[in-house]
């Protein structure tokens, strides 16, 4: 948008903020005068933060976009348009990098969509404040607004969505926190393969979480849980065995209990070579590798996870 064209919607809306403004001053003698009021002096503060959206003013259409929540929710005691005006806020103050006023009034939301039994919109705030987090580097609030996320999901039904959120927060237990908690992905990751089996249509996802299973205990330094895990799912699941992944799997246990250093480099390499090994599964490679190396007396250096060498 042009700056003139911006500067106009700016203007615009600041006549509508004045004209709100002055709404709420005005008297009236009658409840229903004092009612609708407010229901103008809202509509005045909605239409102010969407010019100044258009206008490029994010945090004024936020501050905007509050006002007309406050409005809806102390005056008129209307709970759906007060957490939508809120969500809107949210949005603006997201889209200016204003992320802690964001989180704010998206808590705010997910309190009047819970008790208004809309889950599955408070559901999508909750994950929403979680990726917030996670791009902050802020991985244990992340995971407690995934896992909010995923239980209100699960009230629902929505079971997609709920395994999406446990996936996020089994990757981010074992790749972001500060010591990981591998047991925690280990078992998410188990229970994610588990719900897999239980549908025709995602059964064949199950070998590859159970894969991360397996990677999360071995990078624990528990081959024997490992080897566990690796029977109990060849029982569960009659085609693992002779998946990919099942015999990467076998042979990733095999090596770390022979603690044997050129064969888990060789394994990785023709893994990689046909099944291209993602960020993750790199990084718990790498770490599965060094408490090998770590035993063989070959350990090194810690290394950056976009540099790592499994060989």
């Amino acid at each position: 948008m042009s700056s003139i064209a911006a500067k106009a919607q700016i203007k615009k809306a600041e006549s509508f903020k004045t004209e709100a403004e002055a709404k709420l001053k005005a008297r009236t003698w009658f409840q229903s005068s004092t009612e609708q009021k407010y229901e103008d002096a809202a509509e005045l503060y909605s239409r102010c933060a969407n010019a100044y959206k258009v206008g490029g003013l994010f945090v004024e259409a936020a501050e905007a976009y509050g006002l007309a929540s406050d409005l809806h929710l102390d005056k008129l005691k209307q709970t759906s348009e007060a957490s939508r005006a809120m969500v809107d806020a949210g949005a603006c103050y997201k889209k200016a990098s204003a992320t802690t006023e964001a989180v704010d009034v998206y808590k705010k939301a997910i309190t009047l969509l819970c008790d208004a039994g809309r889950l599955t919109n408070a559901a999508k705030l909750s994950k929403e404040i979680a990726e917030i987090f996670e791009s902050e580097g802020q991985p244990v609030e992340a995971i407690e607004c995934y896992e909010q996320a995923g239980e209100l999901y699960s009230m629902e039904d929505s079971k997609s969505h709920a395994s999406s959120c446990s996936a996020k927060v089994a990757e981010l237990s074992s790749a972001a926190l500060d010591p990981p908690d591998f047991l925690k992905a280990a078992g998410l990751y188990e229970e994610l393969g588990k719900n897999c089996l239980d549908s025709a249509l995602l059964k064949f996802n199950a070998k590859g979480y159970f894969l991360q299973c397996v990677l999360c205990h071995l990078a624990n330094g528990d081959a024997i849980a490992a080897m566990q895990c690796q029977q109990r799912f060849q029982s569960m699941d009659y085609g693992y065995g002779d998946s990919r992944e099942g015999k990467f799997c076998a042979d990733l246990i095999e090596c770390v209990e022979q603690f044997d250093a050129d064969g888990f480099a060789t394994v990785c390499f023709e893994y990689d070579r046909v099944s291209k090994l993602d960020a993750w599964k790199t990084s718990m490679l790498y770490k599965v590798k060094m408490t090998v190396m770590d035993t063989t007396g070959g350990g090194g250096g810690d290394e950056e996870d976009d540099d790592v060498d499994l060989t």
